[in-house]
């Protein structure tokens, strides 16, 4: 009896341990979640204005609480949010699924470290008169492209801005138009956003520009009515099939 209790004790010292498999770890948010408003549904991602869809849906950010736990300024939020969908835009385009909460708190991240440090996508003259033009306006008329040569070889910063096209889909446009030697700056939807300068929150998305061009020195070309995406405050001038004025 006690040479069997032996054999048995012997047997289960020799054997091999008993696996036992955890469940994996669940993701544990990072909480960057917060940053982000709602997206918006494809059916009212667009401007009336400019009687269109947009090309991208963009994920806009929530500026008060980037402010109240980043510190951010607003020109600094302008560019994050800027930052952020371009680099969605390069890297995941091409996939068909929707990122998972770890690929956006990494991109977020990264993102939010580069504003941090100085980068900037935005970079616009501030030591001289500036041409604002909303390209959507008039950008399928025949004279597109010999108004704006026009108004490019006058010398003078010209930055193109649309309500509709991502500032890639904007640089695709010129380079058609054999435009890119003028040089232009461009503004597109990624940088569009529901909060004013001043803090307030708009009707809809809107273009921050007083966050960038001063109302002395600017001027604003459009064909058509000024859109409602656009704060008041500029000098504006109505782009025709003639000489630029």
């Amino acid at each position: 009896m006690k040479f069997l209790l032996v054999l048995v004790l012997l047997s289960a010292c020799s054997s091999e341990p008993v696996r036992v498999d955890n469940p994996s770890t669940p993701y544990q948010t990072a909480g960057n979640e917060q940053f982000f408003l709602p997206e918006l549904p494809a059916w009212v991602n667009g401007s009336l204005s400019a009687q269109c869809l947009r090309s991208q849906s963009v994920r806009y950010m929530d500026y008060t609480a980037l402010e109240k736990i980043h510190g951010l300024d607003f020109k600094q939020k302008v560019e994050l949010q800027t930052q952020y969908n371009r680099k969605l835009k390069e890297r995941y385009s091409s996939n068909s699924l929707a990122l998972s909460p770890q690929e956006e708190s990494v991109l977020f991240l990264e993102s939010l470290e580069l504003v941090k440090g100085g980068l900037k996508d935005l970079r616009f003259p501030t030591n001289s008169s500036i041409h604002l033009v909303w390209l959507d306006s008039f950008n399928k008329e025949l004279f597109a492209k010999k108004w704006l040569e026009k108004l490019g070889n006058k010398g003078e910063p010209v930055v193109l801005i649309s309500l509709c096209q991502t500032a890639s889909k904007m640089e695709d446009w010129i380079e058609e138009q054999e435009l890119d030697d003028y040089g232009f700056y461009l503004l597109g939807i990624e940088s569009m956003g529901p909060s004013k300068v001043n803090g307030e929150m708009a009707g809809g998305a809107i273009m921050p520009l007083d966050a960038f061009f001063p109302f002395q020195s600017t001027t604003l070309w459009i064909k058509g009515i000024q859109p409602a995406e656009f704060p008041n405050g500029y000098t504006s001038k109505i782009v025709e099939d003639t000489n630029v004025r």
